[in-house]
């Protein structure tokens, strides 16, 4: 620090305040301390800065499944406001895996983050008694945590399922199929839920026989589409609760050699990149997966400056992008 003060021209206490923004200074001493850093390729020792604030500036980002590509952007969006606070992440992949949950909240804690951001595997009546008992603050996002009364950050996914329902009884489906994620999960309840609640007030209702749970994996797609597909009469349509059971449902339909949309209309949960480049492109409910880490992030920091402060929690808006895979029961696009 004292070296880059020389090379500025400025006193050790203005490098300080520059770095830590704790006092305004002028714009040229400013400009001046981030070019002298710039040169000299200094970095704050971290480590004594930990000591006087009690922070490490780090946080775990507990995902459950590193494989699915809805946390790709979810990731960027929490490492990127991470980044521009001076945070940098411990990324972790449960697996949906609530006893590697456990594990990875309790080897974190050890390691003295600041906080964690968690899309919880644990089940919706779990307490998740290891953050709980744990000091460090944390938020939810994607799937809360029944028993816990945490800050929490997701997407209304009752929402996004009545306007997959609106969607498809306008176009004059009514044998709807659903192939859910478990409903021991949040987001699973809460999608089985919305579409069964929104198809009931629609008039068609959601015929139990046609619902088929899956584990939000790619495999669990494939046999429930396979299951609900040699149904007689299979249904006019069917609606997958997240992106990898959309590419299950999708190759088992391409292997049974039937037609999208004049055989059966299909909509997804989620719009992974693919989904607009397979034929026909699919219709999906798009999250703003992005805005949902940046959220979280942001929740954490305010939860972190103000441990006192009430709780919060966010619902962010999905979006319905109709493409080319639906149509009226035994018609085209």
């Amino acid at each position: 620090m004292k070296d880059v003060a020389e090379r500025a021209g400025v006193s050790a206490s203005t490098v300080s305040h520059v770095m830590n923004g704790t006092r305004k200074v002028s714009e040229g001493a400013h400009e001046g301390v981030l070019s002298a850093i710039e040169e000299l390729g200094y970095r704050p020792n971290l480590l004594a800065k930990g000591l006087k604030t009690r922070r490490t500036f780090t946080v775990g980002l507990l995902i459950s499944d590193i494989q699915n590509p809805f946390f790709t952007s979810v990731v960027r969006g929490v490492e990127d406001v991470a980044l521009s606070r001076g945070y940098h992440l411990f990324l972790c992949n449960t697996d949906e895996d609530p006893s590697r949950e456990d594990e990875y909240i309790i080897e974190l804690a050890n390691k003295g983050v600041d906080g964690l951001i968690v899309a919880s595997s644990a089940p919706r009546h779990n307490h998740a008694s290891r953050l709980r008992a744990g000091s460090a603050p944390f938020v939810f996002m994607d799937r809360e945590v029944g028993g816990v009364d945490a800050d929490a950050i997701r997407v209304d996914n009752r929402l996004g399922m009545r306007l997959i329902a609106e969607h498809l009884v306008e176009l004059g489906h009514e044998r709807i199929a659903m192939i859910s994620g478990p409903l021991d999960r949040a987001s699973g309840h809460e999608r089985y839920r919305g579409l069964k609640d929104a198809l009931a007030d629609l008039g068609p209702g959601l015929d139990e026989a046609l619902v088929r749970f899956g584990d939000f994996r790619t495999s669990s797609g494939q046999e429930g589409a396979k299951d609900l597909l040699n149904l007689s009469p299979p249904p006019t349509a069917l609606v997958t609760a997240n992106n990898q059971m959309t590419l299950g449902a999708l190759l088992e339909i391409r292997k049974m050699g039937l037609r999208i949309p004049e055989d059966v209309s299909l909509v997804g949960f989620d719009d992974a990149e693919w989904a607009s480049l397979v034929s026909p492109p699919l219709a999906v409910l798009a999250q703003p997966t992005y805005k949902l880490g940046v959220g979280a992030m942001k929740l954490l920091l305010r939860r972190i400056e103000d441990s006192d402060r009430e709780v919060e929690r966010t619902l962010l808006k999905p979006e319905l992008i109709v493409r080319g895979s639906t149509a009226s029961p035994g018609g085209r696009a």
